[in-house]
């Protein structure tokens, strides 16, 4: 069963994400702060991260840039009220899988969450090149 972290400063935007893809048959833990999640991430795992852009302290951009140098690397889905053509190159530079901008329809992030572990799944099949 795929484990997700959802990261946001609101808690009713916490809890609808978690609702929203609680049918999908995922674990999910929730956090408030970028800070927390990573603390939680040095010593558990997770599959996928869902968290806000603008968060207080560690931003979501910061906290994606920090997992993709880490040693299990996970794919970041950002959901924001204020994204801007160039916090998307930003994004992108940092290894975000995608980003949403909100209200956004619940089914299409759990497209997007689909495939992103579609794709994790896909890179741990492929035999590694010697």
């Amino acid at each position: 069963m795929p484990h997700l972290l959802i990261v946001d400063d609101e808690p009713s935007t916490s809890w609808a994400l978690a609702e929203g893809l609680s049918d999908d048959g995922f674990t999910i833990d929730t956090f408030r702060s970028g800070e927390d999640a990573w603390e939680w991430l040095r010593v558990g795992q997770s599959d996928l991260v869902i968290a806000d852009l603008r968060l207080p302290g560690m931003s979501g951009l910061e906290l994606a840039r920090k997992l993709r140098r880490g040693p299990r690397s996970q794919p970041v889905i950002i959901v924001t009220a204020y994204g801007t053509p160039e916090m998307l190159v930003q994004l992108r530079r940092a290894g975000v899988c995608e980003c949403f901008a909100k209200p956004f329809p619940i089914d299409v992030l759990r497209r997007s969450v689909r495939r992103a572990l579609d794709a994790v799944a896909e890179r741990k099949r492929r035999p590694r090149a010697a």
